[in-house]
């Protein structure tokens, strides 16, 4: 018994193929993150209930943020631009808090909110939180 489990050990470990080169990658870009988040004051709201959008985000100094843009869709709809911040000449790595009032729609939407962080790098750093407005 003990032969030929040592047999079917070897067989195993020698049968074993020799692991293909993976293929090479291209970087299509470069992005920074930084300390960033996007909470609402009240995740079920009733229609018509104004709810507060807190943002909080580091400027880093090694990648300055351009600009901070919140972007809101009701369902499946497309994205509007609900407000943008010049981060141009904004403090430098030091937490940044802002607030912005949203009026929350029909009852039984969902609201999606992002926030767009851009810096000198080629993609943005993206945000996300959402409510849904209560029947």
């Amino acid at each position: 018994m003990k032969t030929l489990i040592y047999i079917l050990g070897c067989a195993l470990l020698f049968s074993c193929d020799e692991n293909d080169i993976m293929p090479a990658y291209e970087q299509k870009g470069t992005t920074t993150s930084t300390v960033a988040t996007i909470g609402v004051s009240n995740e079920e709201p009733e229609a018509g209930e104004t709810v507060t959008i807190s943002l909080m985000y580091v400027n880093p100094s090694s990648d300055p943020l351009a600009t901070v843009e919140i972007k809101y869709k009701i369902g499946s709809g497309s994205y509007s631009i609900l407000q943008t911040f010049d981060e141009g000449t904004g403090p430098r790595d030091e937490s940044v808090t802002r607030e912005i009032n949203y009026v929350a729609p029909a009852a039984g939407s969902t609201v999606t909110f992002d926030m767009v962080l851009t810096s000198q790098k080629d993609y943005p750093q993206i945000m996300r939180t959402s409510l849904e407005v209560s029947d």
